[in-house]
């Protein structure tokens, strides 16, 4: 199994790793990147979107050409034949390029997908394909408190909190797998959603500070992992609990993660290999699945919940 692992530098950063690391192929000048996730249960939208992106030489790089605009995507469910077209919509809240699916088909847990990307001028066909996971189930109050107030909730309105000292021991993580039992990958992530600010203030004190300073603003807002998204990953077994008479994958010691006192929204997934080795090997980029590409086209099954992270209970 592999375990998941916190390192607390300034910021807590996870990293997990137990693979065969073998180099793949290399690409000269232009190169497509495709980067998708499917959820059981969603439609390919805005907000799980497909992105098309072009990466050349240093020499002939153009920030204004990043995004694929025009290109030939559709996606073919395997299990039935089944095809269809995704089209590009412009984000402008985010500035990017999302390739959606209009007719809003949803993605079925354990059926078979395929992607297919032709861009003008590129001979080759960069293709993928994934095999959603079957139906998971988050469980956001696994021991039955029923405390109102306090707790996971499925949207921001409903969101209860937590004490940080307690949160993953009263709350832990809880996917249910119903009467399956195959090992699976986890992927979760912490997310922080306050803006920043130097009043937020660290869950545990780094080197003596309490509150973050100015100039760590950009590292904040930066769209990778670090101070406002911490990722958790592993392989599970899920495991049959007597009180629920079901499965489940249980997550337990990730409250380091919780880096800020705030609201937080959480992520938790069982995912495709694409996904899972994609996030977590070196040069993910090239194990992804994607065929004369780069990038990752992956599935997932699970959900999201949002919860607050308090010094203590509400009085």
């Amino acid at each position: 199994m592999v375990r998941y692992i916190f390192i607390l530098l300034v910021a807590l950063l996870l990293l997990s790793a137990c693979s065969d690391f073998t180099s793949g192929p290399r690409f000269d000048g232009e190169v497509i990147t495709i980067a998708g996730l499917l959820v059981a249960g969603q439609t390919i939208s805005a907000e799980n979107p497909v992105y098309i992106t072009r990466s050349t030489d240093i020499d002939s790089f153009d920030p204004m050409n990043i995004f694929v605009t025009e290109a030939e995507v559709r996606i073919i469910e395997l299990d039935t034949d089944t095809v269809w077209a995704l089209n590009p919509i412009l984000d402008l809240t985010e500035f990017k390029v999302k390739w959606i699916d209009e007719a809003e088909n949803l993605i079925v847990p354990e059926y078979s997908y395929r992607i297919e990307v032709r861009v003008p001028g590129n001979e080759t066909v960069i293709s993928a394909e994934t095999t959603v996971p079957y139906t998971v189930e988050l469980n956001p109050d696994f021991y039955g408190y029923n405390v109102v107030g306090e707790g996971y909730g499925f949207s921001e309105d409903e969101m209860g909190s937590v004490v940080h000292n307690t949160a993953d021991i009263r709350y832990p993580l809880a996917l249910n797998t119903f009467d399956r039992t195959e090992r699976r990958n986890l992927v979760a992530e912490l997310y922080c959603m306050e803006p920043f600010s130097t009043e937020l203030e660290y869950t545990t004190a780094v080197f003596g500070q309490t509150n973050p300073t100015e100039d760590m603003e950009d590292a904040y807002y930066s769209p990778g992992e670090g101070f406002r998204r911490i990722m958790i990953m592993g392989r599970f077994v899920p495991v049959l609990h007597p009180e629920h008479q079901e499965n489940y994958i249980l997550v337990r010691n990730f409250r380091q993660g919780f880096i800020f006192y705030g609201r937080y929204r959480v992520k938790a997934y069982i995912t495709d290999d694409n996904y899972y080795k994609y996030k977590y090997m070196p040069e993910g980029y090239l194990h992804g699945g994607v065929q004369n590409g780069l990038g990752y086209f992956g599935s997932a099954s699970g959900g999201v919940m949002y919860v607050r992270v308090v010094k203590e209970a509400p009085m």
